[in-house]
């Protein structure tokens, strides 16, 4: 069974990305309206312009508008055999991890993550690692133990084979 990340979740992706868009425009504005106090106001200050409130018009797109699809189009799945990530507004990714395949699991909170009182879940196999963020913290630990569990479950399974040559 499908289950999905915390309702809030979208309004913590809206604070992280108004956070980084702040510091961006700082630092654009910056970049762009220096040189015109040095070598002029003619060409510049229109270009400069034009280039600002275009990128603006898109980092607005990309902050504001598609961060209210991420509660609908984020989850995750457990079951005995995998591990399933869904991801992506505009791009679409599902993320199969064999359960047999975890080696360990770690939760992360950072500062505007307990804000919102949700926790990352991070998965680590043996050639990468994917999260899971989003998970409301009083359920962080419900899943990383039905994980282990599952994962216990195969390790019963598996025939413990010991060379006595």
């Amino acid at each position: 069974m499908e289950k999905k990340l915390a309702e809030n979740i979208n309004k913590f992706h809206l604070v992280t990305r108004a956070i980084g868009s702040s510091i961006f425009y700082i630092g654009f504005i910056v970049l762009i309206f220096l040189p015109m106090n040095l070598f002029g106001e003619d060409i510049f200050k229109t270009l400069a312009l034009i280039l600002l409130g275009f990128i603006v018009i898109i980092l607005l797109i990309f902050n504001f508008v598609i961060t209210r699809f991420i509660y609908k189009l984020y989850g995750y799945e457990i079951n005995e055999n995998y591990l399933l990530i869904k991801k992506g507004v505009l791009f679409r990714k599902n993320s199969f991890i064999p359960i047999k395949r975890i080696q360990h699991l770690d939760k992360f909170q950072g500062p505007i993550q307990s804000l919102f009182k949700i926790t990352t879940l991070i998965i680590y196999t043996a050639g990468s690692n994917d999260f899971i963020m989003g998970i409301p913290e009083d359920e962080i630990d419900l899943v990383i133990q039905q994980i282990r569990e599952n994962l216990q479950v195969y390790l019963d399974s598996k025939e413990v084979i010991i060379d006595e040559s």
